[in-house]
Protein backbone atom coordinates (compact mmCIF):
# COMPACT_ATOMS: atom_id res chain seq x y z
CA UNK A 1 0.00 0.00 0.00
CA UNK A 2 1.12 3.40 -0.67
CA UNK A 3 0.23 6.09 1.72
CA UNK A 4 1.11 9.94 1.10
CA UNK A 5 0.54 13.33 2.79
CA UNK A 6 -0.09 16.21 1.28
CA UNK A 7 -0.29 19.85 2.45
CA UNK A 8 -2.50 22.16 0.26
CA UNK A 9 -5.43 24.29 -0.29
CA UNK A 10 -8.81 23.31 -1.58
CA UNK A 11 -9.74 24.59 -4.77
CA UNK A 12 -13.43 24.64 -4.34
CA UNK A 13 -15.90 23.77 -1.79
CA UNK A 14 -15.69 19.86 -0.65
CA UNK A 15 -19.02 18.37 -1.99
CA UNK A 16 -20.83 15.11 -1.22
CA UNK A 17 -21.48 12.41 -4.01
CA UNK A 18 -22.90 8.97 -4.74
CA UNK A 19 -21.59 6.36 -6.49
CA UNK A 20 -23.15 2.43 -6.14
CA UNK A 21 -25.43 3.69 -3.70
CA UNK A 22 -22.57 4.66 -1.36
CA UNK A 23 -22.09 8.41 -0.45
CA UNK A 24 -18.18 9.63 -0.58
CA UNK A 25 -16.92 13.55 0.22
CA UNK A 26 -14.73 14.78 -2.84
CA UNK A 27 -12.90 17.49 -3.05
CA UNK A 28 -9.25 18.83 -4.94
CA UNK A 29 -6.30 19.96 -3.34
CA UNK A 30 -3.50 22.29 -4.82
CA UNK A 31 -0.33 22.16 -3.73
CA UNK A 32 1.69 25.07 -5.13
CA UNK A 33 5.61 25.52 -5.23
CA UNK A 34 7.59 28.18 -6.63
CA UNK A 35 11.42 28.23 -7.36
CA UNK A 36 14.36 30.74 -9.37
CA UNK A 37 15.70 28.43 -12.05
CA UNK A 38 19.20 28.83 -13.68
CA UNK A 39 18.35 32.00 -15.41
CA UNK A 40 17.41 33.30 -11.65
CA UNK A 41 13.62 33.97 -13.37
CA UNK A 42 10.62 32.59 -10.84
CA UNK A 43 8.81 29.57 -11.76
CA UNK A 44 5.84 28.50 -10.08
CA UNK A 45 3.51 25.18 -10.84
CA UNK A 46 0.17 23.83 -8.83
CA UNK A 47 -0.05 20.25 -8.70
CA UNK A 48 -3.85 19.35 -8.27
CA UNK A 49 -4.97 16.48 -6.57
CA UNK A 50 -8.15 14.63 -6.32
CA UNK A 51 -8.77 13.18 -3.10
CA UNK A 52 -12.17 11.77 -1.81
CA UNK A 53 -13.41 10.11 1.37
CA UNK A 54 -15.48 7.42 2.70
CA UNK A 55 -19.20 8.30 4.23
CA UNK A 56 -19.42 4.70 5.21
CA UNK A 57 -19.62 5.98 9.18
CA UNK A 58 -21.51 8.97 8.73
CA UNK A 59 -20.24 12.24 6.78
CA UNK A 60 -17.04 12.94 8.98
CA UNK A 61 -17.55 16.20 11.39
CA UNK A 62 -15.06 17.85 9.10
CA UNK A 63 -17.24 18.78 6.35
CA UNK A 64 -18.84 22.06 7.03
CA UNK A 65 -14.56 23.33 7.02
CA UNK A 66 -14.07 22.13 4.26
CA UNK A 67 -14.45 24.95 1.74
CA UNK A 68 -12.57 26.93 -1.15
CA UNK A 69 -9.40 27.92 0.31
CA UNK A 70 -8.79 26.04 3.64
CA UNK A 71 -5.26 24.31 4.32
CA UNK A 72 -5.43 21.12 5.18
CA UNK A 73 -2.90 18.53 5.83
CA UNK A 74 -4.52 15.10 3.69
CA UNK A 75 -3.24 11.58 4.72
CA UNK A 76 -4.00 8.51 2.54
CA UNK A 77 -3.38 5.92 -0.43
CA UNK A 78 -2.27 6.88 -3.58
CA UNK A 79 -3.40 5.72 -6.72
CA UNK A 80 -2.97 7.38 -10.64
CA UNK A 81 -5.41 8.33 -13.20
CA UNK A 82 -5.06 8.95 -17.06
CA UNK A 83 -7.13 11.05 -18.76
CA UNK A 84 -7.67 13.25 -21.95
CA UNK A 85 -7.59 16.48 -21.79
CA UNK A 86 -9.49 18.10 -24.02
CA UNK A 87 -7.79 21.74 -23.77
CA UNK A 88 -4.36 20.42 -24.58
CA UNK A 89 -5.65 17.93 -26.73
CA UNK A 90 -3.05 14.87 -25.59
CA UNK A 91 -3.35 12.40 -22.48
CA UNK A 92 -2.41 13.93 -18.99
CA UNK A 93 -1.71 11.65 -15.62
CA UNK A 94 -3.17 12.80 -12.23
CA UNK A 95 -2.74 11.78 -8.39
CA UNK A 96 -5.51 10.74 -6.48
CA UNK A 97 -5.89 9.69 -2.92
CA UNK A 98 -7.88 8.29 -0.98
CA UNK A 99 -8.24 9.81 2.00
CA UNK A 100 -7.85 7.94 5.57
CA UNK A 101 -7.18 11.30 7.60
CA UNK A 102 -7.36 15.00 6.45
CA UNK A 103 -6.72 18.03 9.30
CA UNK A 104 -7.38 21.61 8.60
CA UNK A 105 -4.39 23.62 8.74
CA UNK A 106 -6.13 26.90 10.74
CA UNK A 107 -4.74 30.26 10.73
CA UNK A 108 -5.49 33.29 13.29
CA UNK A 109 -8.58 34.37 11.54
CA UNK A 110 -10.43 31.23 11.03
CA UNK A 111 -14.37 30.83 12.89
CA UNK A 112 -13.29 28.57 15.83
CA UNK A 113 -11.43 29.49 18.84
CA UNK A 114 -8.66 28.86 20.23
CA UNK A 115 -9.79 28.41 24.10
CA UNK A 116 -13.42 26.74 24.43
CA UNK A 117 -15.38 26.27 27.86
CA UNK A 118 -17.08 23.42 29.52
CA UNK A 119 -20.63 24.20 31.27
CA UNK A 120 -18.01 24.32 34.84
CA UNK A 121 -15.45 26.65 33.47
CA UNK A 122 -13.07 24.48 32.82
CA UNK A 123 -10.54 26.04 29.92
CA UNK A 124 -10.32 23.83 27.07
CA UNK A 125 -7.74 24.65 24.16
CA UNK A 126 -8.63 23.60 20.89
CA UNK A 127 -5.47 23.30 18.49
CA UNK A 128 -5.04 24.50 15.04
CA UNK A 129 -6.66 21.80 13.56
CA UNK A 130 -9.86 22.23 15.11
CA UNK A 131 -9.79 19.38 17.30
CA UNK A 132 -9.86 19.18 21.43
CA UNK A 133 -8.87 16.77 23.83
CA UNK A 134 -11.98 16.57 25.77
CA UNK A 135 -14.64 13.73 27.20
CA UNK A 136 -17.30 16.85 26.77
CA UNK A 137 -19.95 17.13 23.90
CA UNK A 138 -20.18 20.46 23.60
CA UNK A 139 -17.98 23.48 24.72
CA UNK A 140 -18.72 27.36 24.99
CA UNK A 141 -16.93 30.27 23.56
CA UNK A 142 -16.78 33.63 25.35
CA UNK A 143 -20.41 34.80 24.18
CA UNK A 144 -21.75 31.42 25.02
CA UNK A 145 -21.90 30.05 21.41
CA UNK A 146 -22.02 26.22 21.54
CA UNK A 147 -19.43 24.33 19.44
CA UNK A 148 -21.01 20.53 19.06
CA UNK A 149 -17.75 17.66 19.67
CA UNK A 150 -17.92 15.15 17.56
CA UNK A 151 -16.29 11.63 18.14
CA UNK A 152 -12.74 11.73 17.72
CA UNK A 153 -12.46 15.38 19.45
CA UNK A 154 -13.69 17.11 16.11
CA UNK A 155 -15.08 20.56 16.77
CA UNK A 156 -18.19 21.61 15.11
CA UNK A 157 -19.65 25.09 14.23
CA UNK A 158 -21.85 26.67 16.42
CA UNK A 159 -25.01 25.43 17.45
CA UNK A 160 -26.45 28.66 18.60
CA UNK A 161 -25.43 32.33 18.60
CA UNK A 162 -26.15 34.72 21.40
CA UNK A 163 -26.87 38.09 21.36
CA UNK A 164 -24.59 41.16 22.99
CA UNK A 165 -27.51 40.72 25.73
CA UNK A 166 -26.43 37.10 26.14
CA UNK A 167 -30.01 35.90 25.09
CA UNK A 168 -30.19 33.21 23.01
CA UNK A 169 -31.89 33.83 19.14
Amino acid sequence: MLIATLIGNLGANAEIKTADGREFVSFRVAHNDSYKNADGTRVESSMWVDCTMSCSNGRPAVLPYLTKGTAVCVVGQVSTRVYSSEKDRCMKAGLKIHVQRVELIGAAGDNCPRRLYTKDGAMVDVNKYYHAETQESTLYDQRGNAYTIAEGGWVCPPTTQNDDQGESK
